[in-house]
């Protein structure tokens, strides 16, 4: 021993001391960084520790005035497989087949496929795949993604007015584009920490800043009375073979629009399946000659201008009159004289000539520019037109009558519609309202209530020109828009369609504008028909039938506040034919058994409500798959008829 350590003692007290010194060395340096450099190492902790990441805030909703969502943001899910691992084929063939009834032998192709990705099902709802969610756990090589998307639970019921978002999230068309700056949320950058197993997670700084969403946005529309306007719309097109048919319905008296649809639509969830033109707003979008429904303007004026009285009478012409030695203005039937009045409920072109010829056509100009045509209404949507009312200097010898006849004019559907609420609210000229409420953090609070524009009338005008329309509808042009015990006005019209220059004899517009019920003016319904088959194509053919469709359902889902005691009783009621009490509730869509009506859904099952409806030969559409009906788009009580198709939303309790 003591021979080996004289041989290696040197070797031995070398490896030893050079240890200790390096002993002491990182000892040394360790008690320097922790002495004098430990804030520097430790903010370099924190730095390596932390990330920043952008974080968008959430989208607003869109609801309607009840609070049914329109537009809302979801998370939806994607499952996939990684085919070129090892995982469980029969139990995802299994799966799929029991929970989304895939058929197993096209789960199995698509799974056969040698990839790192393989789709089996992409946006899903939660409602649509929970099943799923409760066992991917246990289920080996079937993997998901969650991503947020914008869905729109009622599919196309008011797809024009709310639009949608594209691929990038950004609004397009209607509410989505109007007011996608404030309905996005805003983008934060976040501070999150990394655990020490590498796990992301949100710091605990408080100074950070803060994830703002998108404002909410409450609309005057009511999804029950939209269903109704959408369902007639479609009816209406189908019956007329027309190309397009759209319509608005507002409150005459706050100016809110509870309604308004054009056909053929478009699903928001599905857009790209569908042509562009499917996503204008035709009420506001398209501007055409009105035809007589223009001629409620005219005689506001007549009536305002204090030159003529009760007993003032025009002589017709016989239904001919030659205004210019270039120009004969027809009449729909023949004439003789006729009141004021007569005029108006028949119509006639001649009279109405010759009234504003006598009483000067700067009146006609006048009152066209003081009730809004020629200007947008503001409505907050994409795609207002404002229609065209040429500058007076501008106008010929002809242009006061053709004006006057709702010619050498154009409007869009909405302006019309706040012409004759108007005439029902006691002369007012309402703002148009789509918007009732926004909401939201940070947002500043705007006024949205209810503001008249202008008074266009006096009271007494007002008076006059609703009891003319009620007999339009009684024993004037607009009897296919009658419901026996119930009091009906309005104006039908019927306008060539200017093409190439000149006017069509076989393309025309045709509409209906009116108010119900006349003695509490509640409703202002406009509709618009594009080129209805030819024979089909007046107003009180093709218009006026959607319309009755329209308020025969509105009876039904207010009821007890339209049977009151009326003011006076429309003429023809006292018809020897007069209908039986079951007879007018028959025809009014209320009927007095539940052998043939559409039964109320509220509360019931999916299964349960299908099982129903395939009795009566009802179709059912669900929006969701899991729970209870909450609403359904067709009024418990309507007659079923022919291919009917329902609505229904169902909601977890």
């Amino acid at each position: 021993m003591n021979r080996l350590y004289s041989i290696y003692g040197g070797r031995i007290r070398f490896v030893s001391f050079s240890m200790l010194a390096c002993s002491v060395l990182i000892l040394s340096r360790m008690f320097f960084i922790q002495s004098f450099q430990s804030s520097i190492y430790r903010e370099a902790a924190i730095t390596e520790a932390k990330m920043e990441r952008s974080v968008k805030g959430k989208r607003g909703d869109i609801t309607d005035r009840n609070g049914n969502k329109l537009a809302e943001t979801i998370h939806t899910y994607t499952f996939w497989v990684n085919t070129q691992k090892e995982f469980d084929k029969q139990g995802i063939v299994s799966l799929f087949a029991k929970e989304l009834q895939v058929p197993a032998e096209k789960t199995a192709l698509t799974l056969s496929v040698q990839k790192p990705y393989v789709s089996l099902a992409k946006g899903l709802l939660r409602s649509e795949c929970e099943g799923i969610l409760a066992v991917i756990k246990d289920i080996q090589g079937l993997h998901m993604d969650v991503s947020l998307s914008r869905f729109y639970p009622f599919d196309n019921l008011a797809s024009q007015v709310v639009g949608y978002t594209d691929r990038d999230h950004n609004g397009q068309f209607g509410i989505e584009r109007h007011f996608d700056p404030i309905l996005s949320g805003k983008t934060s950058r976040l501070v999150f920490d990394r655990a020490a197993n590498g796990r992301i997670r949100e710091s605990l700084n408080t100074e950070q800043e803060i994830i703002r969403n998108g404002v909410n946005i409450e609309l005057t529309l009511d999804v029950e009375i939209q269903a109704i306007l959408l369902d007639a719309l479609k009816q209406g097109l189908k019956r007329s073979r027309a190309v397009t048919a759209y319509g608005v319905i507002i409150n005459p008296f706050t100016g809110d629009i509870l309604a308004m649809a054009s056909v053929p639509d478009f699903n928001p969830n599905e857009y790209w399946n569908y042509d562009v033109s499917t996503f204008s707003n035709r009420i506001i979008s398209d501007s055409y000659e009105p035809g007589s429904t223009f001629k409620l303007i005219s005689m506001t004026a007549i009536l305002e201008s204090d030159i003529f009285n009760d007993q003032h009478k025009v002589f017709c012409e016989n239904g001919e009159y030659q205004i210019i030695p270039s120009k004969v203005i027809h009449d729909h039937e023949p004439h003789k004289d006729l009141s004021i009045s007569e005029i108006f409920i028949h119509s006639s072109n001649i009279g109405l000539s010759k009234l504003v010829d006598e009483m000067g056509a700067h009146h006609i100009y006048d009152f066209s520019r003081r009730f809004g045509f020629g200007m947008k209404t503001g409505v907050p949507l994409t795609g207002e037109t404002s229609g065209r009312l040429r500058n007076f200097p501008e106008w010929t010898r002809l242009s006061g009558p053709s004006i006057a006849m709702g010619q050498e004019i154009s409007v869009n559907t909405l302006q019309l519609a706040l012409a004759y609420a108007a005439a029902a609210n006691g002369g007012y000229l309402p703002a148009a309202r789509i918007i009732k409420q926004i909401s939201g953090e940070g947002f500043d609070e705007r006024d949205f209530s209810p503001k008249p524009i202008r008074r266009v009338m006096s009271e007494e005008t007002s008076r006059q020109l609703l009891a003319m329309m009620e007999d339009v509808v009684v024993k004037g042009t607009a009897h296919k828009a009658r419901i026996p015990g119930f009091r009906i006005g309005g104006k039908t019209g019927t306008a060539e369609k200017f093409i190439d220059g000149k006017y069509s004899k076989r393309e025309f517009i045709s509409s209906f504008a009116s108010i119900f019920p006349m003695d509490k003016p509640k409703y202002v319904c406009v509709v618009s028909v594009d080129s209805p088959m030819y024979g089909y194509h007046w107003g009180n053919e093709t218009a006026a039938p959607i319309v009755k469709e329209i308020f025969e359902r509105l009876i039904i889902i207010n009821n007890d506040k339209m049977t009151e005691p009326r003011r006076r009783t429309p003429q023809f009621a006292h018809d020897k034919h007069a209908e039986t009490p079951t007879t007018l509730l028959s025809t009014a869509g209320i009927v007095a058994s539940n052998e043939g009506a559409v039964p109320n859904f509220l509360g019931k099952t999916l299964k349960q409500s299908v099982q129903e409806a395939k009795s009566l030969g009802i179709q059912i559409n669900p929006v969701g798959t899991s729970g209870r009906v909450v609403w359904q788009s067709v009024s418990p009580g309507q007659l079923v008829t022919d291919n009917l198709a329902c609505t229904i939303k169902l909601e977890t309790m």
